[in-house]
């Protein structure tokens, strides 16, 4: 039965956001009327920058040319430091569709935050904790282990952890090998669930876990390792090559335009170069950077901007013509004023930080309490 679009709409803005986006998968109308007339779906991501000393959450105000350089204060832990000279106790581990993952890496608690809303979500602790993650100074690490995404047609949102050792006190970073690692479906499971892993699987932290479009990404023996969160299938595939040629600790994982990108420090050419993984599984190179630059990261790309940073401040980049580079390869030039614009004042201590993607939402986190 056919009924007018704005009735549809009426009926949408009445569910909760994640059945919308679910709602938007039915037909073309039905698409059409959640990505026009809803306000989530218009919005564009935000950079996010998450000051890992403080345990504080900003967002750039204005990511276009005429950008002043504010940004304002999302949220902050009420939480007192163990350590103020160093990285604070609560650290962000990832963003979804305006969600918070936050772990306590004093008592290896996770938890989920609306920052609008705020509403919290305590996660269920792990069913063991044999492997431990020492970070700075021996203190624990976890978060770099965890990671937070969403299936976009299931609507499920699933927590992932990667059993893995890390203990900068010592200089090392173990990648200890494991054949199952750690899935809880978030409202649906009181306990996390083991899912096998192709035997001697590992994790490099330095590289991250990312979360891109329902599927889970690291890296283990220059390999990328990926875990559905639609069937939690677990493969490996190939490294593009510069990252082979790399020394360890010299590339990354990064979500570029919702697809899995590596951010290599290029051993030729004296470049940072960042190649994205295409369709039928082909690398190809799409940014070039110098040297010098630092990207942000986990996420530097939003929308048109590419986004860098110096020891204060943090920086907008739009494509840059370049004869001597593929048309369909953006370069990224700090010296060039034209193309850098200032996104953020130095009271967000750029060094400090890192950067997600962030979308305001009203989600609430309620309706996921039943059965965690």
């Amino acid at each position: 039965m056919d009924f007018p679009t704005d009735v549809l709409v009426e009926i949408l803005l009445r569910l909760p956001p994640s059945a919308r986006r679910r709602a938007r998968l039915v037909c073309k109308l039905w698409r059409e009327a959640v990505d026009e007339r809803t306000t989530e779906m218009q919005s564009r991501a935000q950079p996010l920058l998450w000051n890992y000393r403080k345990a504080v959450a900003y967002v750039v105000d204005d990511l276009s040319p005429s950008s002043t350089g504010s940004c304002s204060e999302l949220w902050r832990s009420s939480k007192p430091h163990t350590y103020p000279h160093f990285e604070a106790d609560l650290q962000l581990i990832s963003t979804c569709n305006g969600l918070l993952c936050l772990c306590n890496n004093e008592t290896g608690d996770v938890t989920l935050l609306n920052p609008v809303t705020g509403e919290t979500l305590s996660v269920p602790p792990l069913p063991c904790t044999d492997h431990q993650f020492f970070g700075r100074y021996g203190r624990r690490s976890w978060e770099k282990a965890y990671n937070f995404g969403y299936h976009p047609t299931s609507g499920r949102y699933k927590v992932v952890h990667v059993p893995c050792r890390f203990d900068v006190f010592l200089d090392i970073e173990e990648a200890c090998e494991f054949d199952a690692l750690h899935v809880l479906v978030l409202g649906e499971e009181v306990s996390w669930r083991e899912v096998p892993s192709p035997a001697n699987t590992k994790c490099d932290l330095k590289t991250g876990i990312v979360s891109i479009n329902g599927t889970t990404y690291w890296v283990s023996a220059l390999r990328v390792v990926s875990l559905s969160l639609e069937d939690e299938c677990v493969v490996d595939f190939a490294m593009p090559l510069p990252a082979l040629l790399a020394e360890t600790g010299n590339y990354h994982l990064a979500e570029v335009h919702g697809r899995l990108g590596v951010v290599i420090h290029e051993c030729f050419g004296n470049t940072i170069g960042v190649w994205v993984l295409e369709d039928k599984g082909l690398w190809t190179r799409r940014y070039s950077l110098g040297m010098w630059q630092h990207l942000t990261r986990p996420h530097f790309v939003y929308g048109e901007y590419v986004i860098t940073r110096d020891t204060s401040f943090f920086y907008g980049h739009r494509r840059k013509f370049d004869w001597s580079l593929s048309h369909d390869v953006m370069k990224v030039s700090h010296k060039d004023h034209d193309q850098g614009m200032l996104i953020a004042d130095p009271w967000c201590e750029a060094r400090f930080c890192r950067t997600f993607a962030y979308v305001k939402t009203t989600e609430p986190l309620g309706v996921y309490a039943d059965k965690v």
